[in-house]
């Protein structure tokens, strides 16, 4: 899955303003209720995102939505403000909001992240982007 957005972060982010900045992003890709969504993923952040392996994963389901949608942002020198394992640093952040009514389209779109992920080549190269082009083209 190609991200709707992408950003380097060129130094530490802090996690809301790396969030806040995605998230408008994506608002300006698709019609749905952007309040009601806002409201989910605000939960779904206090329940946790750390994945491991560096990834920040915010995502919710939304009713009505035609499309996934998603934005991913590097950051080498980590994102800031969020608890994270202690000793480890978020410098990935996947922000995924996709239909209510396709389990599957969710499923698979975060699996496709936690491949990319978990692949030391792909994270190097992603680590190194030169800009938000570069890190769109990794997809």
């Amino acid at each position: 899955m190609v991200p709707d957005y992408t950003k380097l972060c060129n130094a530490p982010t802090p996690f809301s303003k790396a969030l806040g900045l995605a998230y408008d992003a994506l608002v300006h890709s698709a019609s749905f209720d952007a309040m009601s969504a806002w409201n989910s993923l605000s939960e779904r952040v206090k329940q946790g995102i750390y994945m491991g392996d560096g990834l920040l994963l915010p995502h919710t389901r939304i009713v009505g939505l035609e499309r996934p949608l998603m934005a991913f942002c590097v950051c080498p020198a980590g994102f800031t403000g969020i608890e994270i394992r202690g000793g480890e640093k978020a410098q990935f952040m996947c922000v995924l909001l996709s239909p209510a009514e396709s389990a599957m389209a969710h499923t698979q779109a975060i699996a496709g992240v936690a491949k990319l992920i978990l692949d030391p080549e792909w994270k190097a190269r992603a680590l190194a982007a030169p800009d938000d082009a570069g890190v769109k083209a990794l997809f």
